[in-house]
């Protein structure tokens, strides 16, 4: 399920340039990701099945310049399912103006409690729908 972030732009965002420095896009991207678990009630789940999902890739295209004040839309939502883990897809709109600031593509790994990779199996497949939905890619 695509979910919806709206974070505003604050002055402890913004750079010597005047305008959210790239390091803290990657701290609203975070977030967005969390609100995403959070409303599909997924975090007890998974560690319900002893697995961890951590970041492993990260790729931003930065489209638009954001300032103090902008009101950021931030869509979040599982892109694709590999065998140990997913790509979630992230873009962030200026609400103001309706501007596509960045889109992101974030690639999350299954581990488990030693920090081995896990392969997502039936147990977490059971609980996440849109990982079971999803495109899988074989890599």
């Amino acid at each position: 399920m695509k979910t919806k972030t709206q974070l505003v732009v604050r002055s402890y965002h913004i750079d010597y340039f005047g305008h959210v420095n790239h390091a803290r896009y990657v701290e609203m991207l975070e977030e967005a990701r969390w609100q995403y678990l959070e409303e599909n009630e997924l975090l007890s789940s998974i560690h319900e099945v002893g697995a961890f999902h951590v970041v492993a890739e990260l790729f931003i295209k930065y489209r638009k310049p954001t300032k103090i004040g902008d009101e950021l839309l931030f869509e979040t939502q599982i892109e694709s399912r590999l065998s140990h883990g997913f790509n979630m897809s992230q873009t962030a709109v200026i609400e103001q103006s309706g501007e596509l600031a960045l889109e992101a593509v974030v690639t999350n790994v299954f581990v488990d409690g030693t920090g081995q990779p896990r392969l997502i199996d039936k147990d977490i497949l059971g609980f996440w729908s849109d990982l079971s939905e999803s495109i899988y890619l074989k890599k």
